[in-house]
């Protein structure tokens, strides 16, 4: 028997994917250049000494012999107390979780009723959200800032916990409200085979067996990226805190609205120090991100479905 040696030869449409991937790999690496570069920017200058910093301020890294951790001194303790960035970092880490477990809760049993449950209005209810959609939130935060200021008089909202609880109230609850992450949740349950719900409603489970049992431990793939999704635009939130915490006390803001106005010293010690806090601020993200990303591209994958 004469066996063929050498590599089979590639059919033509095996040739035009191959060349597909080539491509769409060289377009993703440029473009990933563009967006890691100032993060690698920010984290090699982070360890310059501020001579360094100022003879060679182009440079990505440090100049041989001019490594050092100065600009991440008293991140933790300052002057015999603790310093302010422990404060803000847990200010934004606890309200991005709460956002996160929230927003989590609120889209797991909406997206269940639009999909398993029957009611009056259905359509037009998904009709709104899906309008509501197309509304930028920037147009919301007059009236919500309206709002908040108009219950706190109302309320008589007085002394340092009162106004922690009521600010961070007003920030957590409206970022709750996102309806691209439902939706994607809602896409996921829609490729959920309605025979396993009819199996198990035929065995005498409810609607609270079904969600707790099989829908959201079939949800987990999605489940983390809303996690992923929602921590991160929680721990970026700039705006809405920055209206809300307007004159308030240093210890009330979060990280992202103390950076903006944080600067560590004065000259090019600034701007280590700016590059510093930078990345001291992106652990967390990084940890979320990390702990994420094997269920992200699953989660990308399972909600594609079409209904």
């Amino acid at each position: 028997m004469n066996f063929v040696k050498g590599k089979r030869k590639l059919t033509k449409s095996e040739k035009h994917s191959r060349r597909e991937k080539i491509v769409s790999f060289i377009v993703l690496a440029i473009a990933s250049v563009f967006f890691l570069l100032p993060l690698i920017y920010m984290f090699g200058n982070s360890f310059k000494t501020d001579l360094d910093l100022q003879l060679h301020p182009g440079s990505l890294f440090p100049s041989p012999g001019e490594w050092t951790l100065k600009h991440y001194e008293g991140f933790l303790w300052r002057d015999g107390k603790i310093d302010n960035m422990p404060i803000w970092m847990l200010n934004s880490l606890w309200s991005s979780l709460a956002t996160v477990g929230i927003t989590l809760l609120l889209d797991l049993i909406t997206a269940y009723a639009v999909i398993f449950l029957k009611f009056k209005g259905k359509k037009v209810f998904m009709n709104i959200l899906y309008a509501w959609m197309a509304v930028p939130g920037v147009i919301t935060l007059a009236p919500q800032l309206t709002l908040f200021n108009m219950f706190s008089s109302v309320i008589g909202v007085d002394g340092f916990a009162g106004n922690y609880i009521y600010i961070y109230l007003w920030l957590i609850l409206p970022g709750c409200t996102g309806i691209y992450n439902m939706l994607l949740m809602r896409n996921f349950f829609l490729s959920i085979p309605n025979d396993i719900i009819d199996s198990a409603k035929s065995d005498g489970a409810g609607h609270f067996t079904i969600f707790r049992k099989i829908a959201c431990p079939l949800a987990k793939s999605t489940m983390m990226l809303i996690v992923l999704f929602t921590f991160t635009g929680a721990w970026n939130n700039l705006v809405w805190p920055q209206l809300l915490m307007s004159g308030k006390d240093s210890y009330f803001q979060t990280v992202t609205v103390a950076l903006t106005g944080f600067t560590g010293g004065n000259g090019y010690g600034a701007k280590g120090a700016a590059m510093a806090t930078g990345v001291f601020a992106l652990i967390p993200i990084f940890i979320i991100f990390f702990i994420t990303q094997n269920k992200m591209i699953d989660g990308l994958a399972s909600t594609g479905v079409k209904g």
